[in-house]
């Protein structure tokens, strides 16, 4: 039976201001998860949306506010439930809200790892590897400032792929400022641009067909979320991942 549901609001400052077209970030706003129960054991989970409401229809504040309101009366009632069982149940009485049951979910699955005495990985059927490549956000939006950083995590052996947050200039600034970056630090490291839905599709046409010439490897959320139709005539027209 879970005892107690508490939720903590951390906010980490950034190491320099993060650009993106949907805001400028100084602050990063964790929602953490802290879950008891009456055997024993405790769980954490984490919900973390970008840029306020920028980024999507929950924020921390709202995904912590829903939490003590709502989720975590219902979750002291319930006895005997598994963790698919309580997820179901949570479906199907609060609607939206993905970020905050992700991070319920997440602390749920921790005590039942602890449980059964296995790492979560286990739980979940096994890991696939022993390691994953984690990329570096670039997105102070100065070229020089952008390719500074970048060295710095290369000399450093830290990282080798990078993102680059764009969408807030015209297409012809962003895609200068992307390749000039991936000029500088060459053909072996990766560059992926995140432009958060910014363009419309004929901008995007262009910004993307440039980007795939100059060697960028991804590009994330061109265009609208919801036009699903631009995006997979955008998929078909280009080799590069969209």
């Amino acid at each position: 039976m879970i005892t107690s549901v508490e939720t903590l609001l951390v906010e980490i400052p950034t190491i320099r201001p993060h650009k993106m077209a949907v805001a400028t970030m100084q602050t990063q706003t964790l929602v953490l998860i802290k879950i008891e129960t009456s055997d024993g054991f405790i769980g954490w989970g984490e919900a973390t949306t970008i840029g306020g409401l920028g980024y999507g229809e929950e924020s921390p504040e709202s995904i912590k506010t829903n939490i003590d309101t709502y989720f975590a009366p219902l979750l002291k009632t319930f006895t005997d439930l598994n963790v698919a069982q309580i997820m179901q149940v949570l479906k199907k009485n609060i609607n939206g809200n993905r970020f905050a049951k992700c991070a319920i979910q997440t602390a749920l699955l921790d005590i039942q790892a602890q449980r059964l005495g296995l790492p979560l990985s286990e739980v979940l059927g096994g890991r696939l590897r022993d390691s994953v490549p984690v990329l570096w956000v670039l997105a102070s939006g100065d070229t020089d400032k952008d390719i500074a950083e970048a060295k710095k995590m290369i000399e450093a052996k830290r990282h080798n792929f990078f993102k680059l947050k764009i969408g807030s200039r015209a297409v012809e600034a962003d895609v200068e400022h992307v390749l000039t970056i991936k000029k500088a630090l060459g053909a072996d490291i990766s560059i992926r641009v995140d432009v958060n839905r910014a363009w419309s599709e004929l901008e995007a046409i262009k910004g993307i067909q440039l980007l795939q010439d100059g060697g960028v490897d991804l590009i994330e959320q061109p265009c609208a979320i919801d036009n699903i139709d631009a995006m997979e005539r955008l998929t078909r027209r280009f080799d590069i991942a969209i």
